[in-house]
């Protein structure tokens, strides 16, 4: 059996984002309640009984957008809203923006008046997490968010349920971890873009049969004979904001690199770590977020987004770094210098793609990702 049946799905579930979602409120009548990127607690939003639904932005529609949002906004939130403007959301009964960065911060009343919808609510997570009160704001944060979406369902949701979610998307994250970690060991047996879709189909279909379809591909990807492994493959990181657009992971692999870790808000980050399944569960959500990696706009004083970068480089046994950066995205510009400079400092060769949802030349990112594996020894 090959992973091509099982990874059409995915594909589908990518080519048709909100078919997964309709089918599932059809069946269930529930409501989903869409997020933007990062760190939205979906196990919140799953134990109060809803559809968490990952909005990752499209590369059409922008110009609606423009009506309402600057141009030099944010081009991941632009589309994402542009998506709303357009009725490619309407199957949307909420939706949850976590306020992490300027653009977050001006499109939730934007968005609100512009396409409103019966349930909309913030997410705040602290910035300063390193504070002795962060875990405690968070804890009440996080609680504050529980209540909202209580009275949204008009019920509580109850310890059970929420453990039962925390549990559920545990064991989500473990599957793909186990993925990527093969990925990793024998390139050949997923392609990068494959790999990189599951993460984005991860947040647009119902975690349940997620889980099951994942299994089926694990048992697959671990009879792939070892003699298929690439070992001369150029090993690289991946870091920025999100992975976008998917083509330049056919880039790297045509060129003979393979993305062997990455801070991507849909990629490694999605799925670092679990959730303490003991203990009460708002605190176990809150230690998770307090003690994940770092990223823009919110680096950790006893883990800098600089040497945590160079730290993961080294082992990896990466031969280089590219930074996606999505255009005007300031919280990226504002790290890049310091991030260029650790790398530089620990000898790991780095490069800096900007892009933008909509408007990447493919042409040019292919020819600035064939000269850089070229430097690190790649093929050409």
């Amino acid at each position: 059996m090959t992973i091509t049946p099982i990874i059409s799905i995915f594909n589908k579930a990518l080519e048709e984002p909100g078919t997964a979602v309709k089918q599932w409120k059809m069946s269930s009548g529930g409501r989903a309640v869409g997020f933007l990127l990062t760190d939205v607690p979906e196990e919140l939003i799953h134990a109060a009984g809803f559809f968490p639904y990952g909005i990752c932005g499209d590369g059409s529609g922008l110009e609606r957008a423009d009506g309402h949002l600057q141009s030099w906004a944010c081009s991941l939130v632009r589309s994402s809203f542009a998506l709303a403007l357009e009725g490619k959301l309407d199957f949307l009964d909420g939706l949850i923006i976590p306020q992490t960065c300027d653009t977050t911060r001006m499109v939730s009343g934007i968005w609100e008046h512009a396409g409103p919808l019966p349930f909309m609510e913030n997410y705040l997570p602290p910035r300063q997490v390193d504070r002795p009160s962060a875990r405690t704001y968070l804890v009440g944060e996080l609680a504050r968010l529980k209540r909202r979406l209580e009275d949204y369902r008009g019920a509580a949701i109850t310890i059970t349920e929420l453990r039962n979610s925390i549990s559920l998307y545990n064991s989500n994250r473990k599957l793909l971890r186990r993925i990527f970690s093969l990925h990793g060991q024998n390139p050949g047996c997923i392609g990068h873009r494959n790999l990189y879709s599951l993460i984005r189909a991860a947040m647009i279909m119902p975690r349940e049969a997620l889980n099951q379809l994942l299994k089926s591909l694990l048992e697959v990807l671990e009879k792939d004979s070892p003699s298929n492994r690439a070992v001369d493959q150029i090993r690289l990181v991946m870091s920025g904001s999100v992975c976008e657009p998917l083509e330049i992971l056919d880039y790297i692999e045509s060129a003979g690199g393979v993305v062997v870790g990455d801070d991507l808000q849909n990629g490694r980050r999605y799925i670092e770590a679990d959730v303490p399944e003991s203990g009460d569960p708002l605190e176990a959500l809150a230690d998770r977020q307090i003690n994940r990696m770092p990223f823009a706009g919110y680096d950790i004083a006893r883990n800098p987004r600089r040497h945590f970068l160079a730290r993961l480089a080294r082992e990896k046994h990466a031969r280089g770094v590219i930074f996606l950066h999505l255009k005007y995205c300031e919280a990226e510009n504002y790290d890049y210098h310091d991030n260029l400079q650790a790398l530089k400092k620990a000898g790991i060769p780095a490069m800096r793609i900007e892009t933008e949802f909509g408007s990447s030349s493919m042409g040019q990112l292919n020819t600035r990702v064939q000269a850089f594996m070229e430097m690190v020894g790649g093929a050409g």
